[in-house]
Parts: structure tokens; C-alpha cells; sequence
């Protein structure tokens, strides 16, 4: 198993052989100065560089190129680890006497002993590491003034022959007051001869530091100190891009190619993140954020979304922010933009302009935030330039598994997938079945048992995204697919799923919708008819049947449709004719078995069975089952419409009930049928067995036609009100 590269810390590179960044060469020029350099008083170098360009990078290197000079003594010492402590100057003399103290050399070790006394008579007595005699030693030894205790070890150190070189790192994460300290140190405490220092900082950030303790201009201050200022090597922004795009190849490994569009990145990567990617340190925070967050989410996101996104959670935590908590702002179509009324394109502008001139960015990215944030969500586009991405668009972004599907969006900010979601590798595993067609339905009836929280189930998941794959079907498994919808469809047909808004939307309408994209792929009208025809002849779902052949004759204009042109019709009419011939025996046929009282949409089977067929036959079936006090409530739930209303005060809408009796009127006698419905009620043991929707459709059907029989119209809108 490949282990999981995961760079935590922000570890410097330590030989010249890791070089990325151009730095040994430069390293090594300054290496052979230091080594050539007559030092008979202190020296000091200033290595100027931002934070996470390389300084300690560069120092490591110098250190290798000076090792090979066994005349020279390397000190290292970070003032960082005792930054607080109040004993700046003892820890940075003790550091140069441990260091002394290792030495093999009798010279090296004698300075060692010359460094307590002046420690001593500095007052900067060391607070750990001291046993009783060491303590004691140290007490007798510092009997003298700091500038014997000096001058004893500028002798000791004129009779080397060789160089002490100490490293101080990190002095611009030190206080203003520690700065200025440890500067007193180099140039007045601890300005030996034969030594040279290296100090590594951030010049900007040093001179703002000493300018708020002391008078005048920190540069002047600093430029007594620094003798020889070196300016870290410039790291072309080419070398930067390399090294992150070699990080990133190792994180994106795996992605599906389907996921990473090259030409995508290009423009993305150029749009926005390659203006926050300037240092090295900049490559290491967003690599090691996405080593943490991809994996979870690998092959369930657009890639180089993810990438943007986690790029802006780094460096503009507060712009991520408002994305994660503005999704309608976000996510979308152009055509939303009338939820927001007559003005609804103005008052998104007015909003993305606000958030955008409150950024505390230079004005120049700001503009690459907006640009980036344009080519992630193509509403921005709409609403700033002159484009428009209709609702056709959705199913690209969802297939793409972009940011700005609402249905994609979750998983960028929670890291996974949700409970309530079908993960891709979930879609592609279902979809891999279809060459069998009895592991295609099981796969569907056990969605139907994987409820979500707002109570629908997951099969209504899987038919929404199933659209965006129809065009990738091998066609040899359409035949199967569509065999599969009209011999269980029926049973997929279930309330759960239909939405909640003023517009019916169900298991139906997305079966319908998959047919419809997957016979289009046959250019030939008599290719999909024989595939149709089989389908019908093999199935037993007639509620699907008689939907989807009243929408193949809307296309000729029937059933209050639209006549389409040819190329837009699937079917031609001789075709429907011999279907609908089909679905008619699967109605007898269901007659006969007792199973059309459960068929789904039953109120659009009986009014088809009665326009294709024998009206007789419909109401003799229709007069059987009123007949029987227990199939009568069903046959009547079947006919309760569920309708919504929403008033000007109100946050949801209401919902109230129908059972319009001109429904019934021509298949069932009404004077006849409130009888039988009163005498239902009217039998306490018939009664208490029914099911709440039960018995509200036979208490519905009662009032409606009382007040019918008053005179009022069943199919007037307000008829209940009046």
C-alpha cells in the first residue's frame, strides 16, 4: 500500500543536492568570501529575505560549503526558542560556549572557559543546567569586570588560526525590544575578532520593529549593524510554479481524467491562484492542506475547483467564508436571477460589489479574487459580463462535479459526501450493472429502501444524476435500461419523491426524462420503436406506459401538446398506435390479475383505457370495485389531489386536499357512488380499517359533492372558498 506523503512542517531543505530554488550556487560564492575574509575585528552579514522565501534554506547550504574548513567553528543559534525568557544576551553567550566545549581542540575549549566569567560580569546569569559545582566554579570565576572578562576572550580568540561563523535565524519573529537586543549583542557584547555573523531576517519587518523603540529611521539603525547586506537569490516564479504543480501531480494522483480539464486549470490557475503562490512556504501551506482535505473527497469533486477553493481558504479565510455561507449568491443559473424580482440581476451585482470593495486586499487582488471566483461560479459571469448559463447548464456542473452545483457545492466545505448524496464511485457502481438487467432492478428496488433525512429516498438521487450519464450508455445497454423502467417502473413510482414545489416532479418524470435522452441517440424512428415495442410487450408498469405514450403524442400535438417538427418527434404515429394496442392488453391483463387498483396515476390509466378502448369495459371495472366496501376508499385515494396555496403573509404554503367529483362523472354514477361512500362510513368495523388518506378521500369526495349538488362548480379555483 502507497503511504500518504503528508508534509506538516515547514521543514528547509538542508543540502545543496535537494536544491530546487537555484539558492547553492549563491551559497557557495558567499561560502569561499567567508573563508577568504580577513577578520581581525567581528564581521556581520545581513541576509535579507521575506518570510518562506528560503533563508534558512540558504543558511543550511552555506553551513554545507563551510564544513569542509576544519579552521572554522559554525554556531548556530535561534534567538526565536528563548524569545520571552528576559536572558537574550546569557543563552546567546552560553550557545557559543557549548559549542566551544565539544571541541577536540585545546585552543577552542580554553575560550569555552573564558565565556562564564564574562556572562558573569554581564549579569546574565544562565537559569537552567547548572549543578553545585559547576555553580561554584562559575561564582569564582566571575570575580572580575566586564572588560577583563572581554578582553580575556579577544586574546584567546586572536591566537586561533581559523574563523568562528554563528547563524542567527529568525531575529523578525522576535519582539521590537528582542531585536534591538540582540543587535546590542553582535555589535557591543559579542564583537570578537575572527568571527563573522550571518543574521537572516526580513529587512521590512526589522525596521518597523526598531522604529517603535528608538528615535530616527530604523534603515539608519540597521545599516550601522549590517556591513555586508546580501539579498536572498530573487527564486524565478517559474521555479515556484514547478515545484507546485510537482507537489500537486503527487495529491492529484488517482483523479479520474474526467474531473481535471487541463484547458480548465490553465484558466483558473492563471485567473487566481497563481498570484497567492509566491514562496516557497506559499506551496507548502496549500499542498499540505489539500494532502489533508482531497483524499476524502477524491473523485467526488471537479479537481481543480477543489484546489481554488482550498486556495482561497488559505489565503482569504474571509472570502471562503462568505462562499461557504452564501450558496444562492454562488451557485446557479442566469435565469435565478428573477427570484430576486424585476431588479434581481442588480441587487446580486450590488451584493458581490460590496463584499469585493470591503476585502482588506491591494486592489490587485481583489481583482483576481473576482476573476477566479467568475470562472468557479458562471452566475458571477452573468451578472458582470454579457453571458448566460440557462438551466441546461446544471447537468454539466453536476456531472462535472463542479462548485457551483447546488447539488456539488456541500461537499467543497464539509470534506465529504453527505448521508443524503450518491457518491460518484456509488453512480458508476450501479451504472456497471446495467448489462444485467435483473442486478439493474435490484439495484433500483434497494434505493428505494435508502431513505434521506428530508424522508425521500436515494432512488430519486440516482435518476436526477442517471441524466448525466445517458450520453455515455454503451448503446448495446440501452435496450436493458429502458426494459427496466417499464417492467418495475410502477413500483418506482412512490410519493416520497415527488417534490414539494407548485410543479409535480417525480420518479416518473425523471424515467421519462432518461428514455426520452437515451432513444434520441437513435436517429432512426423505427431503431426506437422496435426498442419500445419490446419493452411494452416484456412489461407489466402501465402507469408508465400510458404517461409515456401520452407525451410520445403531445409531440403530434394531442393531449393539449405542442405539434413538433419531425426531427423532434421520436415516434411516428403508426408506431404509438401499435403501442398503445400493447399497454391496452396489459390493462385487461391487469383486470384480470386484480393488480390495476394499485397502479400508480390510476384516474390517466382509466381515462386512456377509455378513449383507446371499450368505455363499457371501464365503467363495468370501475362499478366492481365501488361495489366492494374495501376497495372503494382505495379506488377513491387514488383520485385525492394534493394542492397548495400561499397567502401574501404566509412563509409556506398551505396545503389542501381535492376530490373534484367531475373526475368521476363518467366513469361511475355520483348519486350512487355518495351512497356507497356514506354507508362506508356509516359501518364502524369498514371504517376503523382505513387509512388515514382512506378515509379522507371518502370524507373529500362527500363534501365536494354536497357542494356540487348545491349548485357550485367543482372546477372552479376558488370552489371550496366560496
Amino acid at each position: 500500500m502507497k503511504k500518504e506523503k503528508i508534509i506538516l512542517a515547514d521543514q528547509p531543505l538542508e543540502s545543496p543536492e535537494q536544491d530546487k530554488l537555484g539558492f547553492a550556487p549563491f551559497a557557495q560564492h558567499i561560502a569561499t568570501i567567508i573563508k577568504n575574509l580577513q577578520v581581525k575585528e567581528s564581521v556581520v552579514f545581513g541576509l535579507y529575505g521575506k518570510w518562506g522565501t528560503g533563508k534558512t534554506t540558504f543558511l543550511n547550504f552555506l553551513t554545507y560549503y563551510l564544513n569542509d574548513d576544519e579552521s572554522i567553528v559554525i554556531v548556530k543559534f535561534n534567538p526565536w526558542w528563548f524569545s520571552g525568557k528576559e536572558d537574550l544576551i546569557g543563552q546567546f553567550l552560553q550557545n557559543i560556549k557549548l559549542t566551544f566545549d565539544k571541541s577536540t581542540k585545546t585552543m577552542q575549549k580554553n575560550i569555552s572557559k573564558k565565556i562564564d566569567p564574562y556572562i558573569k560580569a554581564l549579569g546574565a546569569v544562565p537559569k537552567v543546567g547548572w549543578i553545585a559545582k559547576t555553580w561554584m566554579e562559575y561564582e569564582k570565576a566571575s570575580e572580575k569586570t566586564v572588560e577583563e572578562a572581554k578582553e580575556e576572550i579577544i586574546q584567546q580568540l586572536n591566537k586561533i588560526d581559523g574563523k568562528i561563523v554563528v547563524f542567527v535565524d529568525d531575529i523578525d519573529r522576535l519582539t521590537a525590544q528582542e531585536i534591538r537586543e540582540l543587535f546590542t549583542i553582535v555589535k557591543a557584547i559579542a564583537d570578537f575578532p575572527n568571527t563573522v555573523y550571518i543574521l537572516a531576517f526580513d529587512k521590512e519587518v526589522v525596521i518597523k520593529a526598531l522604529e517603535k523603540v528608538q528615535e530616527g529611521k530604523g534603515e539608519d539603525y540597521l545599516e550601522k549593524i549590517i556591513q555586508a547586506p546580501i539579498e536572498l537569490p530573487l527564486i524565478n516564479k517559474t521555479t515556484i510554479r514547478k515545484m507546485l504543480f510537482e507537489e500537486l501531480d503527487e495529491v492529484l494522483s488517482g483523479t479520474p481524467n474526467e474531473l481535471f480539464d487541463s484547458t480548465y486549470w490553465e484558466n483558473v490557475y492563471q485567473d487566481g491562484i497563481d498570484s497567492f503562490i509566491n514562496t516557497v512556504r506559499d506551496v507548502k501551506r496549500l499542498t499540505n492542506a489539500l494532502r489533508i482535505t482531497y483524499p476524502s473527497v477524491k473523485g467526488e469533486v471537479n479537481a481543480v475547483d477543489f484546489i481554488a477553493i482550498e486556495t482561497i481558504r488559505i489565503f482569504c479565510p474571509e472570502v471562503y467564508n462568505l462562499v461557504k455561507d452564501n450558496l444562492s449568491m454562488f451557485c446557479g443559473h442566469s435565469n435565478e436571477f428573477n427570484l430576486y424580482g424585476s431588479r434581481g440581476k442588480e441587487i446580486l451585482k450590488q451584493f458581490h460589489q460590496n463584499w469585493i470593495s470591503d476585502l482588506n486586499l491591494p486592489d490587485n487582488l481583489k481583482e483576481k479574487i473576482k476573476e477566479l471566483l467568475k470562472r468557479l461560479f458562471p452566475k458571477l459571469e452573468s451578472i458582470f459580463e454579457n453571458m448566460h448559463y440557462g438551466p441546461e447548464w446544471e447537468l454539466d456542473w453536476r456531472k462535472k462535479c463542479r462548485v457551483c452545483s447546488k447539488e456539488i457545492f456541500s461537499r467543497f466545505f464539509s470534506f465529504s459526501i453527505s448521508p443524503d448524496d450518491l457518491s460518484k464511485a456509488e453512480m458508476e457502481a450501479i451504472l456497471s450493472s446495467l448489462p444485467d438487467k435483473e442486478m439493474f432492478c435490484t439495484h433500483l428496488k434497494h434505493l428505494v429502501t435508502e431513505k434521506r433525512s428530508d424522508n425521500s429516498t436515494k432512488l430519486s438521487v440516482f435518476l436526477e444524476k442517471m441524466e448525466d450519464y445517458t450520453s455515455e450508455i454503451p448503446k448495446d445497454n440501452i435496450p436493458s435500461v429502458i426494459e427496466t423502467f417499464f417492467a418495475v417502473g410502477d413500483e418506482l413510482i412512490i410519493p416520497e419523491d415527488e417534490d414539494e414545489g407548485f410543479l409535480y416532479w417525480g420518479n416518473d418524470v425523471r424515467m421519462r426524462r432518461i428514455i426520452r435522452q437515451l432513444l434520441r441517440r437513435y436517429r432512426d424512428k423505427n431503431d426506437r420503436f422496435k426498442i419500445l415495442k419490446n419493452a411494452f410487450e416484456k412489461g407489466q408498469a402501465i402507469s408508465m406506459m400510458v404517461i409515456q405514450l401520452t407525451s410520445f403524442w403531445q409531440q403530434h400535438g394531442k393531449y393539449e401538446g405542442t405539434k413538433k417538427s419531425d426531427k423532434d418527434i421520436l415516434l411516428n404515429e403508426d408506431h404509438l398506435e401499435t403501442l398503445q394496442k400493447i399497454a391496452l392488453n396489459k390493462i385487461k391483463e391487469a383486470t384480470e390479475k386484480d393488480r390495476l387498483l394499485n397502479t400508480p396515476f390510476l384516474p390517466a390509466v382509466l381515462y386512456r383505457w377509455k378513449e383507446w378502448g371499450n368505455e363499457r369495459e371501464v365503467k363495468d371495472w370501475v362499478s366492481n370495485i365501488v361495489a366492494s366496501n374495501e376497495k372503494l376508499p382505495i379506488f377513491l385515494s387514488r383520485f385525492l389531489q394534493k394542492t397548495r396555496s400561499v397567502a401574501i403573509n404566509d412563509r409556506v404554503a398551505k396545503i389542501d386536499w381535492r376530490l373534484n367529483p367531475n373526475k368521476l362523472k363518467d366513469l361511475i354514477d355520483l348519486d350512487m357512488l355518495e351512497i356507497k361512500c356514506n354507508e362506508v362510513l356509516s359501518n364502524n368495523s369498514i371504517a376503523t380499517k382505513l387509512n388515514v388518506k382512506e378515509k379522507l378521500a371518502v370524507k373529500q369526495f362527500l363534501k365536494e359533492k354536497h357542494l356540487m349538488d348545491k349548485g357550485k362548480n367543482p372546477d372552479d379555483p376558488f370552489f371550496l372558498e366560496k
